[in-house]
């Protein structure tokens, strides 16, 4: 079954379950075993094979003892930095008009534009 936007929360869950206790059998491991190999408790397993909440702990060890934590890479990727942020770092930073920096100007009168970083 495919996890998508319209899946229920509790058929998310039980699908995840599901595939947990698939990858688990898939490398030959009891409950237990498992268990022991995550650092949890048996009762954590089953409760995550049963589609119930675990805590974001539990599941990180989980993934960890079946050598599966690298999809959480995949889940939720490192976001690249802002160019606006990398200016910034450098000590350059984005200067923008005042909206208020046009008033007292003689409306005929135009200056020259210019980046106002010219000293």
């Amino acid at each position: 079954m495919k996890i998508t936007n319209l899946t229920t929360d509790d058929v998310a869950l039980a699908e995840f379950g599901r595939r947990m206790a698939d990858a688990r059998l898939t490398r030959g491991m009891t409950q237990a075993q498992f268990a022991q190999a995550a650092g949890v408790s048996k009762r954590t397993i089953e409760r995550l094979e049963d589609g119930g909440s675990v805590q974001v702990a539990n599941l990180v060890r989980c993934l960890r003892a079946l050598d599966r934590l690298e999809g959480l890479e995949r889940l939720l990727p490192e976001t690249p930095p802002n160019p606006i942020d990398l200016l910034e770092r450098h000590g350059k930073t984005r200067q923008r008009a005042r909206p208020d920096a046009d008033e007292g100007r003689d409306a005929g009168a135009a200056a020259p534009w210019t980046w106002g970083d010219e000293q």
